[in-house]
């Protein structure tokens, strides 16, 4: 039997609303994916999603996790720029994380565009996990 993908969830950018991001998180889990939800998803700084640098290191966490096959973006909104050159910086000192998955849209496109130039990565322009109607996609 196929093993279900592990899913990483992160939010690089807006502050995550509550309610959308569990009905969205129970969404995956019922369509067979193993769910983890990065602590920083919770956070708050101004109107992000926790601080440059806690972003940043939520993203480097997920894609250096052994065990995480695909790393998705709870919200996009504004600031997932920011983070290009901390984790362009990270990946001089850590170096290129193995392959994996990125899915989002809206401002993630920027951070798309990095991991798949500077670590080879395959992303996904999708709808993300807190969004008001990713629960009602089909499964």
């Amino acid at each position: 039997m196929k093993q279900p993908l592990n899913v990483g969830v992160i939010a690089p950018s807006s502050v995550v609303p509550p309610v959308e991001l569990a009905i969205g998180l129970e969404h995956l889990e019922s369509l067979g994916f193993h769910v983890q939800v990065h602590p920083q998803v919770k956070k708050k700084h101004l109107f992000f999603a926790g601080t440059d640098e806690e972003r940043a290191q939520a993203i480097l966490d997920y894609a250096f996790h052994p065990e995480i096959d695909l790393l998705w973006c709870a919200r996009g909104g504004y600031g997932a720029q920011r983070l290009l050159p901390l984790l362009e910086e990270k990946t001089l000192q850590k170096g290129i994380p193995e392959q994996k998955l990125l899915v989002g849209f809206s401002d993630i496109t920027a951070l798309m565009e990095f991991v798949r130039t500077k670590w080879q990565w395959a992303t996904l322009h999708a709808p993300m996990v807190a969004n008001q109607r990713f629960s009602t996609l089909p499964k």
